[in-house]
C-alpha cells in the first residue's frame, strides 16, 4: 500500500542505500545499470499491492528476467475488484511476446485476493475460465503457463455482519474438521448446539464457498493433467490448524489420489503474497538445486508458531526449500548459503548479540547469509538488524533480508531473493550488475520491512489521524495525493 513517508524517513533511506552501494564498490568503475534482459516472463499478479507485482519484477531483474505486468486500470484497487475481462484480454494479447507466464487464478476469476473472499461466482464462471485457459494454451502451445491459486481463509465473508455470528461460524468450522479427524460424541454435541444458534442460511452460504473452491481446484488439477497448465501452486492463507477450508483441502488430496493426477506438478505452500515470486524462483533456478543450512536464533525459534501461521518456523522453511528442490544439509560447511531465521520475542531478546556473533562467524567462513528477521510483536525493538549494525556486521554482505509480519511471507521472500541472486552469479554474466540489483533489493527490504513497517509507520498513522484521515490504509490518491 502507498503511504505518506515523512521527509526524514526518505533521507534515512537515501543515506542507507548510498552506504550499501558505496561500501560494495570501494574502487574501480561505478556500476549504475541493471542486468540486461535475457528472458521475458508475463505476470498476472494476485493483486495490485507491491509485494505481489513490483517485488517480483525487482528480483527477476537481478537475473536478467523482465517481468511484464498489466496496466493499473485492469487491476484491483484496495477493495475494488479488477476487471477480469480486460485482464483476460491483456493476457491473451501479451503472452505471445513472452517466454513464460505466471498467472493468478484469483485475479482472472474474481479480480484479486480481496474479491475472492467476497465476490459471488457461479459454476458457469469457473467453467468459462477453464475454457479460456484451454484456448490460451491451444493458441500458444510453446508458452509455459504457471498458475497459482490461494485457498480461502476460514474467516466468514462480509455478508455475515454480526460479530457473534462470525465467531460461532469460525468455531463451527474448527469443530467440523476436528470431528472428521476424530469423531468424538462431545464434539458432535458442540456442533449441534452451534447449528441451532447460527442461521441455517449462513451455514449453507459459508459451506458453499469452500465446496465451490473445491470444484475449482479439481478442475484446475485436470488442466495440469491434460497439459494446459505447466504446473499449479496453491497458497494456503489460513493460520488455522483445524478449519473447514483445511478439511476441503483434505478432500482435494483424496481427489488427486483417486483420479491419479500426477503430484510432481502440484504444490501447496503456506503463504499468499509471495507465491508468484517463489514460482519465478523455480523458473530462474530450475537447473540449480542449492544446499542450504538452516539455522535459528534459538531452539525455541525453530519450533515456534508465529502469528498468523498454522505451522512452526522449521516446517515453513523446509516446505519452501522442498518447493525449490533444495537440499537441507547438516553443517554450515556443506552449504551454498545459510538461511538464518531469527524469531524474537521479549523472552529471547538477550540472544541477539550471540546471534550477531554467529552471523559474523558465517561471514568469516565465506558463507552467504539470507536473514529472516521475525518479531513476535512486529516491533523494531525485537529485530536482529539493529544489533547487527551495532556489532559492525556488514549488512550489505547479506544476500537477502526479509521481516514481514508473517513467517511464510518472510521465509519465502528471503529464499527467493537469495536463490535468484546466487543463480545470477553462477551464470557468470554481468556479475557487477547482478550485485547492484540485489543490493538495491536488499536496501528496499531493510528500509520497508524494518525501518518503515516496524518503526516509522505508527508515527505516520498517528499524524494522518491528527489530520483527520480515519482510514489511513485507504487514501484517495486524487484528492489526498500529498498523503498517499
Amino acid at each position: 500500500m502507498k503511504r505518506y513517508i515523512p521527509t526524514y524517513l526518505i533521507i534515512i533511506c537515501i543515506l542507507l542505500g548510498s552506504g550499501f552501494l558505496m561500501s560494495q564498490k570501494q574502487q574501480g568503475e561505478i556500476i549504475d545499470q541493471m542486468p540486461a534482459t535475457t528472458k521475458r516472463v508475463l505476470l498476472v499478479p494476485l493483486d495490485s499491492r507491491p509485494p505481489c507485482g513490483q517485488l517480483v519484477a525487482d528480483n527477476g531483474r537481478t537475473a536478467g528476467v523482465e517481468i511484464i505486468l498489466p496496466k493499473s486500470e485492469t487491476m484491483d484497487f484496495y477493495t475494488l475488484p479488477g476487471d477480469t475481462s480486460k485482464m483476460r484480454k491483456w493476457l491473451y494479447d501479451e503472452i505471445k511476446n513472452c517466454d513464460e507466464a505466471i498467472i493468478s487464478i484469483d485475479q482472472l476469476l474474481y479480480g484479486g485476493l480481496i474479491a475472492s473472499r467476497n465476490k459471488p461466482i457461479k459454476d458457469e464462471d469457473i467453467t468459462a475460465l477453464a475454457e479460456y485457459l484451454k484456448k490460451l494454451h491451444e493458441d500458444n502451445p510453446n508458452k509455459k503457463i504457471h498458475a497459482f491459486s490461494i485457498l480461502p481463509r476460514m474467516n466468514p465473508p462480509d455478508f455475515v455482519e454480526k460479530y457473534q455470528d462470525r465467531k460461532k461460524l469460525m468455531e463451527w468450522s474448527r469443530l467440523v474438521h476436528k470431528y472428521d479427524d476424530k469423531p468424538l460424541s462431545e464434539t458432535a454435541e458442540k456442533i449441534q448446539i452451534l447449528e441451532r444458534e447460527i442461521p441455517s442460511e449462513q451455514i449453507k452460504a459459508y459451506t458453499e464457498i469452500y465446496n465451490r473452491n473445491l470444484r475449482l481446484n479439481c478442475l484446475l488439477a485436470k488442466l495440469v493433467a491434460d497439459g494446459t497448465l505447466e504446473d499449479l501452486t496453491f497458497g494456503q492463507d489460513d493460520g488455522e490448524v483445524y478449519s473447514l477450508p483445511n478439511l476441503k483441502l483434505k478432500e482435494f488430496m483424496h481427489y488427486l489420489h483417486k483420479e491419479q493426477i500426477p503430484r510432481d506438478k502440484l504444490a501447496i505452500l503456506h503463504g499468499a503474497d509471495e507465491v508468484a515470486l517463489s514460482i519465478l524462483t523455480n523458473i530462474i533456478s530450475r537447473s540449480n538445486s542449492f544446499k542450504v543450512y538452516v539455522d535459528y536464533s534459538s531452539e525455541k525459534a525453530a519450533m515456534k508458531v508465529m502469528p498468523y501461521m498454522a505451522i512452526c518456523n522449521q516446517d515453513t522453511a523446509h516446505e519452501r526449500l522442498n518447493f525449490h528442490h533444495d537440499f537441507i544439509v547438516s553443517t554450515p560447511e556443506e552449504a551454498d548459503y545459510i538461511l538464518f531465521i531469527s524469531a524474537t520475542d521479549e523472552e529471547t531478546m538477550d540472544r541477539r548479540h550471540y546471534n550477531a556473533e554467529k552471523l559474523l562467524d558465517y561471514q568469516k567462513l565465506g558463507k552467504p547469509v539470507a536473514l529472516v528477521d521475525l518479531s513476535k510483536n512486529f516491533i523494531a525493538q525485537e529485530a536482529l538488524l539493529p544489533i547487527l549494525i551495532k556489532e559492525s556486521f556488514p549488512v550489505n554482505s547479506l544476500i537477502a533480508y526479509a521481516g514481514w509480519n508473517t513467517a511464510s511471507n518472510s521465509i519465502g521472500t528471503a529464499v527467493s531473493q537469495a536463490e535468484i541472486y546466487l543463480t545470477a552469479l553462477n551464470q557468470g554474466l554481468e556479475q557487477d550488475r547482478a550485485v547492484y540489483s540485489n543490493l538495491s533489493n536488499l536496501n528496499n527490504r531493510v528500509c520497508e520491512d524494518y525501518y518503515y513497517l516496524k518503526d516509522v509507520i505508527d508515527l505516520v498513522n498517528i499524524n494522518l489521524k491528527k489530520k483527520g484521515y480515519s482510514n489511513v490504509y485507504d487514501l484517495d490518491l486524487e484528492h489526498n495525493y500529498k498523503w498517499a
